[in-house]
């Protein structure tokens, strides 16, 4: 077993993993593993993929990553926000270290990300009321409008056009169920700013923040998918993620 650390990332809705290929090119060639996690809810195999089916998957995922003694950097972007504070419930490294466990989680990152209390759903955080450019067709899916705007406004045209077309239809059933966990009371937490954001502006971001207590922060100058347009510096937060969790971790480098 090692103690080498990864970055798990977990996408929002709408997205496939795909998304995050270039910041883990950048991650890969400064020595760093990672994993990007399809979720049940990713693609639209289904309708009844909610939530809580992507809470199970995910983690399981860090389960065995870390009882692998894997030092794991949580990365949830957007909804899966909530999907990966509730996956790493019962996963914190300083708990699985006094129970004798190896491995476990140092960091959760939410991206531009949502933060639900226990209970809450995404629904309930957008107020009860859907956004003007979320549709419905009555299918059990939910499907975006404004793209480019909405997740793309920092990319060119071209980048744009690329993206939406490999953008999923999402189950609405995911948005409905509520979050289950609040891993801010036990783990080093972080919130990574995405301050040019045009679907979840930096008032919103700044507000989820401030449920997180005292979270460690880092702006970026990138809108909703900074992943794409400022990759490079998504990679520097995330090393900053991966320090600062291994010393609230208690985890000494030599």
């Amino acid at each position: 077993m090692t103690e080498k650390p990864i970055f798990v990332f977990v996408p929002g809705a709408w997205h496939t993993p795909d998304a995050f290929d270039e910041v883990r090119a950048l991650l890969a060639k400064q020595g760093y593993d990672s994993e990007a996690i399809t979720t049940p809810s990713v693609g639209g195999s289904s309708p009844d993929s909610g939530l809580h089916a992507d809470i199970t998957y995910t983690k399981a995922i860090l389960t065995g990553l870390a009882d692998n003694g894997r030092q794991i950097v949580v990365v949830n972007h957007s909804y899966g926000g909530l999907v990966g504070a509730g996956a790493v419930e019962g996963l914190g490294y300083a708990q699985r270290s006094q129970d004798g466990l190896p491995g476990g989680v140092i960091m959760v990152v939410w991206m531009t990300a949502f933060v639900g209390l226990k209970g809450e759903s995404l629904f309930d955080k957008l107020g009860g009321n859907w956004l003007p450019w979320m549709l419905f067709k009555n299918d059990g899916y939910c499907y975006p409008s404004q793209e480019a705007t909405v997740f793309y406004s920092d990319l060119a045209p071209t980048e744009q056009k690329k993206w939406i077309a490999m953008l999923k239809p999402h189950p609405t059933k995911s948005f409905l169920e509520p979050a289950t966990y609040e891993p801010w009371h036990d783990l080093p937490c972080m919130y990574l700013f995405c301050d040019k954001d045009q679907g979840l502006p930096l008032a919103i971001q700044q507000a989820f923040a401030e449920t997180l207590g005292n979270p460690t922060t880092y702006h970026t100058s990138g809108s909703h998918s900074a992943f794409l347009s400022v990759p490079d510096q998504v990679v520097d937060a995330l090393e900053v993620a991966l320090n600062t969790g291994r010393e609230r971790s208690g985890i000494t480098i030599n």
